[in-house]
């Protein structure tokens, strides 16, 4: 719709800025251009040099920092920004004998083990032995804390839902009285008393509908190789259950692992929700918008909303996904939407 403004006017509207008043007309006529996210990649192999790297800054040495390398959307042209407007994506080392303080904080977050094992995770009392392949949840205002009694380094994809809760102005943040917290649970608690999602016990003190619980690798990869129906879009891809209530994974974020079958190709979509991928195994590569990126072990990229994509691998072995997205938020809102897509033309590169 277009509009001018007429000369005559001008007084008026520079009376409506002065008084901090946007006039809707002149919004619809010139529409603001807002940051769009971008689809981007960082590459394992560049990120875990960077890690090592962090991990042994001397000045960090004691301290109970994370050492997190917080991965930053460049579209969005933000010094603050996450990887994508509603989640942050981070790689996270926790070198030989150190400890990350404990803490708890509104913002919820998840860990998925890159590389390493023995380190363990304090949640909510409970201690959790971290293997590759592992994801772990810390949901909102959970105490936690991190330990790595090895002499080898652990690495893992630190991902929170902190800039929703930020824009929301409801992040807080509290240090426990101590550097760990003491565990007053026994080994295997919380996934005892789900009973493997077949029966559960009277779980009357689960805040928030989420539970500090860990997936182990070789558990959720075997579900997927028995399921086997695949998704047109996606192949193999399954949720990672929330136990208590039978939905998504967390309230605000959906966690999903997904498999393409060797030298495979899925069908192209679009959906109206944003997506962290990880690359948990494996080699392949996605169309995003028309552009081809290649991914490999270890990298992580972003999709964004309403992008069109599709997945595939060349190679003779299988690929998995691990992801990440907003949809409990998106769904929440009433705003969910998915379109199939014809297969895309490639006319460019991403990364």
């Amino acid at each position: 719709m277009a509009w001018t403004m007429p000369e005559s006017e001008r007084a008026f509207h520079e009376e409506l800025d002065a008084e901090n008043i946007n006039p809707l007309w002149v919004m619809h006529a010139n529409p603001p251009e807002r940051p769009k996210l971008a689809p981007y990649v960082w590459r394992w192999e560049r990120m875990r040099e960077l890690a090592m790297h962090a991990g042994d800054l001397p000045s960090l040495r004691g301290q109970g920092f994370r050492r997190a390398l917080t991965m930053r959307n460049p579209g969005l042209k933000n010094p603050q920004a996450g990887a994508t407007k509603t989640m942050s994506a981070a790689v996270q080392i926790v070198w030989p004998g150190e400890i990350a303080e404990a803490h708890r904080h509104t913002a919820a977050a998840i860990r998925f083990v890159i590389e390493g094992e023995g380190a363990f995770t304090v949640q909510g009392g409970e201690r959790f032995r971290m293997e590759e392949g592992d994801l772990t949840l810390t949901p909102s205002w959970v105490w936690h804390d991190h330990n790595n009694p090895q002499d080898k380094p652990v690495i893992w994809l630190d991902c929170l839902d902190a800039p929703m809760v930020g824009y929301l102005d409801a992040m807080f943040q509290e240090p426990y009285p101590e550097d760990v917290q003491p565990v007053t649970k026994p080994n295997g608690y919380t996934n005892a008393a789900i009973g493997n999602g077949l029966m559960r016990a009277n779980l009357k003190d689960v805040v928030g509908g989420t539970l500090p619980i860990t997936y182990k690798w070789n558990d959720a990869y075997g579900a997927l190789l028995g399921y086997g129906e695949e998704d047109p879009h996606d192949g193999v891809v399954m949720e990672y259950a929330n136990p208590v209530t039978g939905g998504h994974s967390m309230p605000t974020l959906a966690l999903k692992l997904q498999r393409l079958a060797p030298n495979s190709h899925g069908e192209a979509h679009r959906h109206t929700s944003s997506v962290v991928y990880h690359a948990a195994k494996g080699e392949g590569y996605s169309v995003i918008d028309g552009k081809r990126l290649d991914w490999a072990k270890g990298d992580t990229f972003v999709l964004p909303s309403w992008a069109v994509h599709e997945h595939g691998t060349d190679s003779s072995d299988d690929a998995v996904l691990f992801s990440m997205s907003d949809l409990p938020l998106v769904e929440a809102m009433g705003l969910y939407r998915e379109e199939a897509r014809p297969r895309q033309e490639v006319t460019g590169a991403i990364g």
